[in-house]
């Protein structure tokens, strides 16, 4: 059975910190396919900051340059607020006979409880929550799941990803940016040579 990842973010610029965490858990969990989907409209957070979906499907494509990693357009196709129930459900049509595998930032997956239908989420696919920050243990992650979602945790349904902490995150980049600092080497070459063709990220 084909086992597919899941990483879906604004990406806003993707950077380095996306790329590590990404490249471990294919390694990590066998992944035979990586899907990228940046989202059209995030759910949990206003993005007045957010660069056209165009723009980021190509950061996303200079970013995520290996042969496993596959740029999917699901959310920003279908618009409106981007719910992962319902991009989960839409690629388990596509992919009958494939095994999800959805990856999730640790201060994300704290409120997955939170999430619209977080029952069928761990329904169509194994949550893997990455232990990426400092301030949020495994143990905090793995105490949050049994009190959250006991039954699912139980059956394997969530898994944790521990990570050597990266620093980085899109909001710092922007700031960079408009502070007039290089970001060449918080993101990939091509992403860096797109943004200052592009002119993103300056007010």
């Amino acid at each position: 059975m084909q086992r597919i990842g899941i990483f879906g973010g604004t990406f806003n610029p993707p950077h380095l910190g996306h790329l590590n965490i990404v490249s471990k858990f294919v390694k990590d969990f066998g992944i035979d396919k990586m899907l990228i989907i940046p989202t059209y409209a995030p759910p949990h957070k206003s993005s007045p900051e957010l660069v056209s979906p165009e723009d980021r499907i190509e950061m996303c494509k200079r970013t995520f340059k290996e042969p496993i990693f596959h740029i999917s357009k699901v959310e920003i196709n279908r618009q409106g607020k981007s719910y992962t129930h319902k991009t989960l459900q839409e690629l388990k049509e596509l992919n009958k006979n494939a095994e999800f595998f959805f990856l999730v930032g640790d201060d994300m997956f704290l409120s997955l409880h939170t999430w619209k239908l977080p029952n069928k989420i761990l329904e169509y696919c194994t949550v893997v929550a990455a232990a990426r920050s400092e301030e949020i243990s495994v143990k905090n992650l793995i105490d949050y799941s049994k009190e959250k979602f006991p039954k699912e945790f139980s059956e394997g349904k969530i898994k944790i990803l521990p990570i050597k902490p990266l620093k980085l995150s899109s909001t710092e980049i922007r700031d960079m940016r408009r502070a007039g600092l290089s970001i060449k080497d918080f993101v990939t070459k091509e992403t860096n040579e797109f943004i200052e063709a592009r002119g993103l990220y300056f007010d």
